[in-house]
């Protein structure tokens, strides 16, 4: 029986005021883009690249950060909090502010500013439309169609795992999805353990990257098997990547993974339960996979990732919409 902790977190959640909030700040983003912006930013609902993602370093579709002028960089801004929690975007600033330590030998390719903004589709309440925020260690993907927002895939990465110096020294953006996961694994018995550590090889990079086509079931404990304590840690954990957005979408978030089987969590972890050795954890349940790489020889590369097996980029939601509409295929902008 899950614990009554667990039950009392999940909220009934409306996303209707993130989408309201969101088509706004989307309006006036592209509005005050130039000609020359929109084509750079702007392309179709159906287009291609709408679902193509990447978390490394190189090209991808959008405009620059760092080439649009100050009013429209405060239009993303307004974009992103419109979705986007207090927490999440001070993680967002920590992970694009370790980018100047990255850039120190080739400040071209890792800056600040190397982050490029896409709008796909005509921001409406009538016609789906997403949009994203992408470059090295950061892609953020939000669709939404029409009676929902889609948040996933979401991914964040961090390296080095502290900020060392400057405005944001200190933060660790990616620190309680390590923490909380460090938590729950200490507090497993010796049995518990056996079935939630899997090996100690740590798989090279998170199983669920751009390329992946198919997800293996869950592995490791599921949450059915915790205790009281051992399930609110896991929801705890389970909220700190909720809980990068607004509060209604987060609700939204727990909601929709509670509906599909909370019992049916799992949770697995590769490697070392010291800190400072390679580690790995990912949480998978029917309709979900959250994924913590730390596995670099230095442990101090991180990599996140939130998927949502059915509703990724709009999915199933956006098919039966498709269905009940009659749609004409969106021009670029």
């Amino acid at each position: 029986m899950l614990a009554l902790g667990i039950v009392l977190l999940l909220q009934s959640a409306t996303p209707a005021g993130a989408n309201a909030r969101a088509l706004t700040a989307a309006i006036k983003l592209v509005d005050g883009l130039s000609q020359s912006e929109r084509e750079s930013a702007c392309a179709g609902f159906d287009d291609p690249r709408r679902i193509t993602w990447n978390y490394l370093p190189g090209e991808r579709f959008g405009v620059r950060l760092d080439q649009l002028d100050e009013g429209s960089r405060v239009d993303v801004d307004e974009l992103l909090r419109a979705v986007i929690s207090a927490k999440g975007i001070a993680k967002l600033d920590d992970i694009r502010a370790l980018e100047a330590f990255l850039g120190k030998a080739q400040p071209e390719r890792y800056n600040e500013g190397a982050y490029k903004v896409a709008v796909f589709g005509t921001p409406s309440d009538v016609d789906p439309w997403g949009f994203r925020l992408e470059g090295h260690h950061l892609s953020l993907n939000f669709t939404a169609p029409i009676d929902a927002f889609i948040v996933t895939p979401m991914f964040m990465g961090s390296s080095p795992f502290q900020v060392p110096s400057g405005s944001h020294a200190g933060d660790q953006p990616l620190r309680d999805e390590r923490a909380l996961a460090f938590a729950l694994l200490r507090s497993l018995t010796p049995e518990q353990n056996a079935d939630a550590i899997i090996g100690t090889n740590v798989p090279g990079d998170i199983i669920a990257h751009p390329a992946t086509t198919k997800i293996d079931p869950p592995q490791g404990i599921a949450v059915a098997e915790m205790n009281k304590d051992q399930q609110v840690l896991l929801m705890s954990l389970l909220r700190s990547f909720a809980d990068r957005l607004r509060g209604d979408l987060a609700d939204a978030e727990i909601k929709r993974i509670s509906d599909a089987g909370l019992a049916a969590v799992h949770f697995v972890w590769i490697g070392s339960s010291d800190e400072s050795k390679p580690h790995y954890y990912r949480l998978q349940g029917p309709t979900f996979i959250m994924e913590f790489d730390c596995t670099s020889g230095s442990v101090d590369h991180v990599h996140t990732v939130w998927r949502d097996v059915k509703h990724d980029f709009g999915g199933d939601r956006m098919i039966e919409h498709l269905k009940l509409h009659e749609h004409t295929p969106t021009k670029e902008q």
